[in-house]
């Protein structure tokens, strides 16, 4: 767990405590006209197959700053959300390594995030589990809407799959790499983590039907992703067509996420799942109107796609619009790799003997975030 000393000097909380309730939320058809609608701030849900380290807590520095500066030019007009992902193949394979329940495991590990979140003082209004019932029914309704449109349908899939990117990968993102014996082995080019050839029968989303539709909202926005390059390297993934996207798992290989409704062979594909969170926490499918799309992302480059391709597909699927904003950071390295739990790369350094200020300064200093507020 992150060690961080006592606040001290400026960046003191917000008055509202976490978890109090905003000013507007209810459920509604959102502003009228000339009244600028309130905003969320949201950092991604953080993965619980290992502690916190210092990536983590950059991607909330970079929300909290926006969200404090917003609420200090209109008081009450931001939320600030953040929280943890906790189904999937890799916390079911790390809570049977750990000898615990995916329950216990996912309700430690939560703690130390949350505590770490605390300590540093990020103002966060809600903190979001994606174990909580309250999620449980937005992805449930979330998916009875992809359904009832007819966006999903039932069909044999096989491929590479990442289990520490919970994704399939495709044939030519994937490379032989030697172990330390100098045998061969498959891995993403991406990530560098190995991927097994998976075949099995899943619901597919249909999401080979949205390119021009995300081709339409990006030139309509440019200022919808943040900065300038990564826009325009999701305009880049989208020269070439979108494969259909896998949107469950088969359940006799993973038991721990949400069921698909009607059918106990399936398990709610973990993204789908975990992207839902940016809606739970406005009180989909009942109170969201009144923020949503207002919705500003701080996400890494890592998952730049799922958030960019994959999430406002889906958004679209259900009659949403996409989120306003995408701000993406890039990665915090060791030894000139990716910070990563999935790949045992993570810092140990011990912060106490640091004034608090200081490390935030400098995260903040050296992010890549231009014209971020």
């Amino acid at each position: 767990m992150l060690l961080l000393p006592p606040r001290r000097l400026f960046l003191r909380p917000l008055r509202r405590s976490p978890g109090a309730a905003p000013r507007r939320g209810s459920a509604g058809p959102g502003p009228g006209p000339g009244r600028e609608r309130p905003r969320l701030v949201s950092t991604p849900i953080f993965y619980v197959n290992g502690p916190p380290h210092i990536g983590h807590l950059y991607s909330a520095l970079l929300a909290d700053a926006l969200h404090r500066h917003r609420s200090l030019r209109r008081p009450g007009s931001s939320r600030l959300s953040t929280g943890t992902d906790e189904h999937g193949l890799k916390v079911q394979q790390a809570a049977a390594e750990a000898g615990e329940a995916p329950s216990a495991l996912c309700a430690r590990v939560s703690g130390q995030f949350r505590a770490a979140l605390a300590q540093a003082a990020v103002s966060f209004s809600d903190f979001i589990r994606t174990s909580e019932p309250r999620h449980s029914r937005a992805v449930l309704h979330f998916w009875e809407a992809l359904r009832a449109g007819g966006w999903l349908y039932k069909g044999h899939y096989e491929g590479w799959y990442c289990t520490a990117s919970e994704c399939f990968v495709p044939e030519a993102q994937v490379a032989q790499s030697p172990d330390a014996q100098g045998c061969a082995y498959k891995v993403s080019k991406e990530s560098g983590h190995q991927v097994h050839w998976t075949k099995e029968e899943n619901y597919m989303f249909k999401l080979s039907e949205f390119r021009q539709p995300l081709q339409k909202w990006l030139h309509g926005d440019k200022n919808a992703i943040s900065p300038e390059p990564f826009y325009h390297s999701v305009l880049q993934w989208l020269e070439d067509d979108l494969l259909d996207l896998s949107v469950s798992r088969d359940r006799s290989r993973l038991q721990w996420g949400i069921p698909v409704p009607d059918d106990s062979t399936q398990t709610i594909y973990v993204w789908l799942d975990a992207l839902v969170n940016y809606l739970t926490v406005l009180g989909y499918p009942d109170a969201h109107n009144a923020w949503w799309p207002a919705v500003h992302h701080i996400v890494g480059k890592d998952i730049l796609k799922f958030h960019a391709i994959y999430w406002p597909a889906l958004l679209m699927a259900v009659g949403l619009d996409p989120p306003e904003r995408i701000y993406v950071h890039s990665h915090w390295t060791v030894h000139g790799q990716k910070m990563s739990k999935s790949l045992g790369i993570m810092d140990r350094v011990q912060y106490a003997h640091f004034e608090d200020e200081c490390i935030i300064q400098n995260a903040m200093s050296t992010g890549p975030l231009k014209g971020f507020c």
